[in-house]
Formats: structure tokens, sequence, C-alpha cells
């Protein structure tokens, strides 16, 4: 199977996800890259916040997040890459699914909310309009 890409972001659909992936590929051979993008100090600027009134390492966050679903991908038997990087969540995910030539996106239904889900717009429906990779979009019900 051609290398997949992740989003994550530590919500429930995420969640999802990461376990879809893990119980469709398992044993296949790919390479999972998960991708965990996060708000840029000029982005939260724009919502007329800074980053001590959120008081929130974002990049920090985002290793967390990563770290925790590296984990289980690897445990599963992936080899895994991880990308945290600041901007918006659905072009850093097609931007990774490009350099990676991945065969397979897979996102969550839903994420977080509040500033994360303006972070988030919807995801799901950018990618689903933007991309010529196959996407997987999960619910997490």
């Amino acid at each position: 199977m051609d290398d997949i890409v992740v989003g994550t972001d530590g919500s429930r659909g995420a969640e999802a996800a990461v376990h879809k992936v893990i119980e469709l590929a398992q044993g296949s051979g790919a390479t999972v890259h998960l991708v965990c993008a996060f708000a840029s100090p000029g982005m939260l600027e724009r919502l007329g916040m800074t980053a001590r009134q959120e008081s929130v390492d974002m990049r920090g966050v985002a290793a967390d997040v990563l770290a925790r679903d590296e984990r289980r991908f690897e445990e599963a038997g992936f080899q895994v890459q991880t990308y945290a990087r600041a901007g918006d969540p659905a072009d850093m995910i097609l931007d990774v699914a490009g350099e990676a030539k991945a065969g397979l996106i897979a996102v969550g239904a839903r994420g977080h909310s509040g500033l994360r889900r303006f972070m988030l717009g919807s995801v799901s429906s950018k990618l689903a309009h933007h991309t010529s990779t196959s996407l997987l979009i999960v619910h997490d019900d």
C-alpha cells in the first residue's frame, strides 16, 4: 500500500481515523505521515489573541498530540513520520500528501470546538474539494 497521511488534532474524530487506518492498513507496509496543524502567532493576532492570552504553546500541544498517535501506529507495526506545522490544517495535510506522494488521506469527520474549530473549519470538506488523493473521512459514532 502507498503512504498514508493522517490528520490529527486530538479530537474524537481524529482518534477514530487513527484507529480505522490501523484496522484497514495494518501489515500493509505503508508508512503513516501524521499531520497536526496549529495556529501561528499571526493567526492568533488576526483572531485578536496573543500566544500569552492563550497561555498555550501551540507547537507543544501539536507535538503532544503527534507523540500519542505516533506511539499507537508504531505499536501496530507502522513506520511513522510526524509533522507539526503552523497554518490551515487542510492546507498542511495537502502539502504533506503531495510531498509523500500519498495514496490515501484519512481524517476525522469533526475536530475540536472553539479556537480549534476556527482553525479546522471544515477540513474534510476542503480536502474533498482540493485533493486528487483518495480520502477517508471517519465518523466517531
